[in-house]
């Protein structure tokens, strides 16, 4: 399991505060998608059925808060608050082995 990261600012921000509830809503799903499937941010355009309303995403990149790719969206300073897919796998590999390790010496 990950965690999304939100500043305990983060409703009051400038491009935040002006959002719709839907807008918001959509947002922080979006959130929750790319920490969940390890996006490093990118919201494909097939799971924005999932996330939120297209007139959300429509705001949301109005407000600064998504960038329009070709494919999707990218969530505005998400890895500046949120570990990478790297990160991630490194820390779960690292874990796996640690765990690894200490079956090893237990069984022995």
């Amino acid at each position: 399991m990950t965690w999304v990261k939100i500043d305990d600012n983060f409703p009051d921000h400038p491009r935040v505060i002006g959002l719709g509830d839907a807008a918001f809503r959509t947002h922080i799903a979006a959130l929750c998608y790319a920490a969940r499937y390890l996006t490093d941010g990118h919201i494909p355009s097939s799971a924005l059925r999932s996330i939120g309303p297209r007139k959300a995403a429509t705001e949301l990149e109005a407000g600064g808060l998504w960038t329009r790719t070709d494919h999707g969206w990218v969530i505005r300073d998400y890895l500046d608050y949120n570990p990478s897919r790297d990160e991630v796998e490194g820390k779960r590999d690292a874990a796996r082995q640690r765990m690894a390790r200490a079956r090893e010496v237990r069984a022995n």
